[in-house]
């Protein structure tokens, strides 16, 4: 635990008159959740600079103030505040700060990253109950659907969570007997330093299509924050997906990297790019519910059956497997192992009943992973038709609206399009967006409430089809402008299929 005396020899100042002897709990960034000896890090929003509820956190017990060096600092703010302020220099940041005052938690533990568009959270999700299933320890998960240990998962705001409560949460997995942790690594994490001074043994890299262009504004940018986070990791220990030009183009940078495949194209990309260690998933077999594959690597040889649907979880898998074998996990203890691997709530989850359509709930909300949902559900379910009930939120990338119905008309046989999260955005211009790609289709059916395009959708289709709900998976909630109101596709696909949902 450190002590206030610490946090002036960390920032090089000299103490006045405080107790310096004074131990410290936590870091805490929301002035409302401070206690007694709390330090609170103040950080300017694009709203509200923190550091004008200072007093308030002082009221509250916090022993001191930290803020980055690019915060102003009105005088107003510091009104009455006696507590000790420092600055976080120029040359660090707060992540280096935060896993200082934790003591490096990610030094103490197996930490693996995974980044790309699409793929993340059921890598990391499949990373950790593969070493559990395989007896290899606990392994915490950080991601879009929440951190801590399977099933029991701590909401978070973000795919990657600040870099203050990241080095908290990685203190407590520690103290909870983690060997291991997979973190889902976004790029604007990157940008924004959430991962700086995290410590990665691994790291692997999914794909790149078109996503967070209203933060990143050119895919350039994009494919750069991506590569920043490969570069954090162990370069042997670095894994790719060769089956896209993103990932042929980033390993030219990474040599001795571990590649992984799915493509038939396998032998001459690694003929070309010289992989001499690698993954290849082949003989794919699509069956209702699972898929069975061959695998060929460098590792070993085998065949197993996954309770996975489409080709992108078979592309997920690979690297999941790429990944574990890059740490000296065994090739046949894991696959042993891979069939009790389980589908990841509100990623191609299948929902089905007797006489009913199969509908599936799928979190895909770029024009690459629609394409990609739609594709695998195509390959399971070949005796009838595939709806999509699809929608883009609102205060996000304008751009990919069109682009992900023309995909969504194109590779469905009938499309829904309605409200996903509007935000401060009018429902029903999204759907103008979105109907600007499909002027000529005639496959296309708009419903502005999402519940009614759900259940339009349901009551169209026969035994033989398969409803796709995309866009939310296993989000709770439906963000509008004036509220936040539960809604879950899960449920409501539950609901209409008269099964329990869990």
């Amino acid at each position: 635990m450190k002590k206030l005396a610490d946090l002036y020899k960390f920032f090089g100042k000299t103490p006045e008159n405080e107790d310096v002897s004074l131990e410290l709990n936590n870091l805490e960034m929301d002035s409302r959740q401070i206690k007694k000896n709390d330090v609170f890090v103040a950080v300017k929003g694009t709203k509200v600079n923190a550091l004008s509820f200072a007093k308030k956190a002082q009221d509250l017990g916090a022993a001191a103030i930290v803020i980055e060096y690019t915060t102003k600092v009105p005088t107003s703010y510091l009104k009455d505040v006696t507590i000790p302020l420092f600055i976080v220099p120029k040359k660090s940041s707060l992540g280096d700060f935060a896993s200082w005052f934790y003591d490096d938690p990610s030094d103490k533990l197996g930490l693996i990253g995974v980044t790309g568009t699409n793929g993340k959270s059921t890598i990391t999700t499949l990373i950790s109950q593969w070493i559990e299933l395989a007896n290899y320890g606990k392994c915490a998960v950080f991601g879009t659907l929440g951190y801590g240990f399977l099933p029991n998962l701590k909401k978070s705001a973000n795919t990657t969570i600040d870099s203050v409560r990241l080095q908290r949460a990685l203190r407590d997995v520690v103290n909870e007997h983690a060997r291991f942790a997979a973190l889902e690594v976004s790029s604007i994490g990157v940008c924004e330093g959430r991962v700086d001074s995290v410590h990665f043994v691994a790291g692997a890299f999914t794909n790149l299509t078109r996503d967070h262009l209203d933060y990143h504004k050119t895919m350039e940018n994009y494919a750069k924050a991506k590569e920043d986070f490969l570069k954090m990791v162990p370069k042997q220990n670095v894994i790719i997906n060769i089956d896209n030009e993103q990932g042929r183009a980033y390993s030219q940078n990474f040599p001795g990297f571990i590649a992984y495949s799915c493509s038939s194209d396998f032998n001459t990309y690694s003929e070309l790019l010289e992989c001499s260690r690698y993954v290849w998933i082949r003989n794919i077999i699509y069956k209702p519910h699972s898929i069975h594959l061959e695998i060929e690597s460098s590792f070993g040889s085998g065949e197993c059956e996954i309770g996975l649907l489409g080709h992108f979880n078979v592309e997920n898998f690979a690297c999941a497997l790429a990944t574990l074998l890059s740490l000296g996990f065994d090739f046949d203890r894991l696959l042993q192992s891979a069939s009790d691997l389980k589908p990841i709530k509100g990623r191609m989850e299948c929902f089905s009943a007797p006489n009913k359509p199969h509908i599936i709930v799928d979190y895909a909300h770029t024009p690459d992973g629609v394409e990609q949902v739609l594709r695998g559900v195509k390959q399971h379910f070949l005796n009838g038709l595939v709806y999509v009930v699809l929608g883009c939120g609102g205060d996000r990338d304008k751009g990919k609206r069109p682009i992900m119905a023309i995909k969504a008309s194109i590779f469905a046989d009938r499309a829904v399009f309605t409200s996903d999260n509007p935000r401060t955005e009018d429902p029903k211009a999204i759907l103008d967006d979105m109907a600007l790609g499909v002027a000529q289709a005639d496959n296309v059916v708009m419903i502005e409430d999402r519940e009614k395009a759900i259940e339009y959708a349901f009551s169209k289709a026969t035994e033989n089809d398969c409803i796709v709900i995309a866009g939310k998976g296993h989000e709770d909630y439906q963000i509008f402008k004036d509220k936040t109101i539960h809604f879950s596709d899960r449920e409501i696909a539950c609901r209409l299929l008269g099964v329990k949902c869990d």
